[in-house]
C-alpha cells in the first residue's frame, strides 16, 4: 500500500451564522461602526478545528459523528468545494465525490444527457462515457426513464444515478456522503459490493455515513468528529465504541422512550451493562451468529428477595424487538444488599446488523412491582457481515431437487417420468413416448 492520497493536516474551516443580502449589507455597516471587533467574534464559528487525518489507495476511511459534527464540511473540503481557513488539505488523483442528491445534475436535462455531463464534470471524455454508459444506466435501474428529465425523478433514482457515474469513472478517490440512505435496502447491498470492487482495485474511499453497519462492512479505519474536532481515530471497531457510548450518553439525557419508573427510592440502580464476546473480551461490536453474553452489574441497597431481571433491545422508538425475562424463564434472583453481577448467555445473537439500544428492567418478583425501568440508552453495534436487509437472520438450509430425481424417488415408469417432467415444465408436449 502506497502512501496517503487524501491527507488533512490541522484543517480548520470557519463560517459566519446569518445569510443573505440583508445580513451581510447590515454586518458591513456594524463592522464600519464598531470597526468588524465584536461582531465578527460574535457571528464567526468554528466547523472544524485543527483536524487532522489520512487515507491511503486501497484503504475506506469512515467520518461518523453526530449531526453538526463537521462530517459535511470535511468532505466538501476534500472535493475542493470549499477551502480552509487553517491548515493544508492534500487530495491527490482522479476524484469522484458524491455529496448531495443531485449534486452535478441539470434537472431540466435528461438523465442520459446528465450522464454525460456529471461524467464531464468528473473528468470524463464523451468516449469514456459511451463506452460505460449502459453499465452506468444499469447499475441504476433507470433503464426507463433515462430519456426522462430528472426532475421528474425521485430522490431515490437521483442518488442512484449519481453514485452509478461516481462509481464508474474508475476513480482514484471516491468521496460518499449520507445520500446513499435515500436507496432501497437492496441498492445499498449493490453500492458496498461495488465499494469493495474499487478498493480491490487500488481506489481509495472516504465514507460519510450514520449507518454503523455500512461502515463495518466496508471500512478498515474511521474518525469520529464531535464539534467540529477529532474525538476518536482507529478501527472501525474503536471509532463506533467511542460514537455509540457519545451517542448513549445524549440518548440517556433525551431519551424520548425513558420510563420514570427508574428511581433512587427503589433500592436498586445498574452500574454498568456490557457486552462480552465469544471469548470473554468486552465489546461493543457484535457478529451475528456468534456467541454474546450480556452483564450487569447492580448495585443494591434495599434486599428484593426474589428479583426477576428483564432485558430489552430495541432498534426504534416503541419496539422491543427481543426481551428477555428471567421469570418467565423460570429464575428469580436473591439480592441482598451490596453489588450482584447476572449474566445473559446467548448461543447466537440472530438480528441482522444495524445499531441496536439496551434497557434494564427490574422487577420484585413478591410484590409484582418494576423497581427500575431504565432509559434504551446502551447501544451494540451488529455488523452486517453481508446480512442488513430485514430483521432477522434465522438459521436456514435450502434443499433443491430436479423433477427427474423427484419422479425417480416416486418410483414412475419411464414414461410416466416424461409426462411428469413435461407437467413440472409447463411443457406442450401432446405426445408421450410409454
Amino acid at each position: 500500500m502506497s502512501g496517503p492520497v487524501v491527507r488533512f493536516e490541522g484543517v480548520s474551516k470557519r463560517f459566519r451564522r446569518g445569510s443573505g443580502a440583508r445580513s451581510v449589507l447590515t454586518r458591513l455597516m456594524r463592522q464600519v461602526r464598531r470597526r468588524g471587533t465584536t461582531e465578527a467574534a460574535e457571528e464567526a464559528f468554528w466547523a472544524l478545528k485543527e483536524v487532522s487525518f489520512e487515507g491511503r489507495r486501497g484503504e475506506a476511511l469512515g467520518i461518523i459523528g453526530p449531526n453538526g459534527a463537521g462530517k459535511s464540511t470535511a468532505l466538501k473540503l476534500m472535493a475542493r468545494i470549499l477551502r480552509p481557513d487553517e491548515g493544508q488539505v492534500h487530495v491527490s488523483g482522479r476524484l469522484a465525490a458524491l455529496i448531495e442528491v443531485g449534486a452535478g445534475f441539470h434537472g431540466d436535462l435528461t438523465g442520459r444527457e446528465n450522464v454525460y455531463l456529471h461524467g464531464a464534470i468528473l473528468g470524463m471524455s464523451r468516449r469514456q462515457v459511451r463506452a460505460k454508459f449502459d453499465d452506468i444506466v444499469s447499475f441504476a435501474g433507470v433503464e426507463a426513464f433515462i430519456d426522462t428529465p430528472v426532475k421528474r425523478y425521485s430522490s431515490g433514482m437521483y442518488a442512484r444515478l449519481g453514485f452509478s457515474v461516481a462509481a464508474h469513472v474508475d476513480p482514484d478517490v471516491l468521496l460518499v456522503d449520507e445520500v446513499l440512505s435515500v436507496g432501497d435496502a437492496m441498492f445499498r447491498l449493490r453500492c458496498i459490493e461495488r465499494m469493495r470492487e474499487l478498493l480491490r482495485g487500488g481506489a481509495a474511499l472516504v465514507l460519510v455515513t450514520h449507518h454503523l453497519d455500512q461502515m463495518h462492512a466496508v471500512c478498515s479505519r474511521a474518525v469520529v468528529l464531535e464539534e467540529g474536532r477529532v474525538s476518536c481515530a482507529g478501527t472501525t471497531e474503536e471509532a463506533a465504541t467511542a460514537y455509540l457510548r457519545a451517542m448513549s450518553r445524549t440518548k440517556a439525557a433525551h431519551a424520548p422512550d425513558a420510563s420514570t419508573g427508574a428511581s433512587a427510592a427503589s433500592g436498586v440502580a445498574v452500574d454498568r451493562v456490557r457486552f462480552l464476546d465469544a471469548s470473554g473480551r468486552e465489546t461493543i461490536c457484535a457478529s451475528p451468529r456468534q456467541p454474546l453474553t450480556v452483564e450487569v452489574t447492580l448495585d443494591v441497597t434495599a434486599a428484593i428477595p426474589r428479583c426477576v431481571l428483564e432485558l430489552n433491545m430495541r432498534r426504534r422508538v416503541h419496539e422491543n424487538l427481543l426481551s428477555f425475562n428471567s421469570g418467565r424463564s423460570g429464575r428469580t434472583f436473591d439480592l441482598r444488599p451490596g453489588r450482584h453481577v447476572i449474566a445473559l448467555n446467548l448461543d447466537r445473537l440472530s438480528v441482522c446488523g444495524g445499531e441496536y439500544f439496551w434497557n434494564v428492567r427490574i422487577w420484585d418478583g413478591e410484590r409484582t412491582t418494576c423497581e427500575l425501568d431504565t432509559a434504551f440508552s446502551t447501544p451494540l453495534l451488529v455488523a452486517a457481515d453481508a446480512i442488513s436487509t430485514g430483521q432477522w437472520c434465522v438459521d436456514h438450509a435450502w434443499g433443491y431437487a430436479s423433477a427427474s430425481a423427484v419422479a425417480r424417488e416416486a418410483g414412475m415408469t419411464r414414461g410416466a417420468q416424461i409426462e411428469f417432467q413435461a407437467g413440472m415444465a409447463g411443457s406442450d408436449l401432446r405426445r408421450v413416448e410409454r
